[in-house]
């Protein structure tokens, strides 16, 4: 509001010349006012309270902008790590079916500084992802802990062997069931003539393959 109340000023020193001009004689010239420094004076308060707050605000964002980063650092895998989130990708290897779950290891209720897969979470790697049609059969999970993105993750492969690889119809999630530290697991299928991907949940944990 600077520039209205430098206008407001401006005006009214206007308004001061006209009055002075009409009452004074004619053959006296009318004394000029004093320019007026305030509002260049309160401009430049303004100006440098505007660059403090400024750099105020700008050192906040960072901050903030410092702990986002924590939570959401790419892994090595170039898959973020946010707790409550996994990120499941699947494809084809001849009649195999392939996937990989990359998760943080709070997801399962395990201590991320332990960096250890318990195996009471081992028992329940088997159904954790299921695949409907095609006749398939599940090879054993393979997990393993990865600390190289500087947080500590749950790569969980999968494999099932089909029979008839074309009648897979979907894949669903039943980890939510075992697991209640996951909110959502980003799912992915990929083929030479198929793409899918959708945001898996415990409302919703399936995704069409088809």
């Amino acid at each position: 509001m600077l520039l209205s109340r430098t206008s407001v000023l401006a005006l009214v020193a206007s308004a001061g010349l006209a009055v002075l001009s009409a009452c004074g004689a004619s053959d006296t010239p009318a004394q000029q006012p004093a320019p007026v420094e305030e509002p260049e004076v309160q401009a430049e308060t303004a100006e440098e309270e505007h660059t403090e707050d400024a750099d105020a605000h700008e050192g906040e964002t960072e901050a903030e902008d410092h702990d986002h980063d924590h939570d959401h650092e790419a892994s090595g895998a170039g898959v973020a790590h946010v707790h409550g989130v996994g990120d499941l990708a699947l494809s084809w290897e001849g009649s195999k079916l392939t996937g990989e779950l990359i998760s943080p290891l709070a997801n399962f209720g395990l201590s991320e500084a332990e960096g250890v897969i318990s195996d009471a979470v081992l028992a329940e790697l088997p159904g954790l992802v299921m695949i409907t049609g095609g006749n398939c059969v599940a090879e054993p999970p393979v997990a393993k802990v990865d600390k190289s993105s500087g947080h500590t993750d749950a790569h969980v492969d999968l494999a099932w062997n089909c029979a008839a690889p074309s009648g897979v119809s979907s894949v669903t999630f039943s980890g939510f069931t075992a697991f209640s530290s996951f909110e959502r697991v980003n799912a992915i299928y990929l083929t030479d003539a198929v793409q899918k991907a959708g945001e898996l949940s415990p409302s919703s944990p399936s995704l069409s393959l088809k």
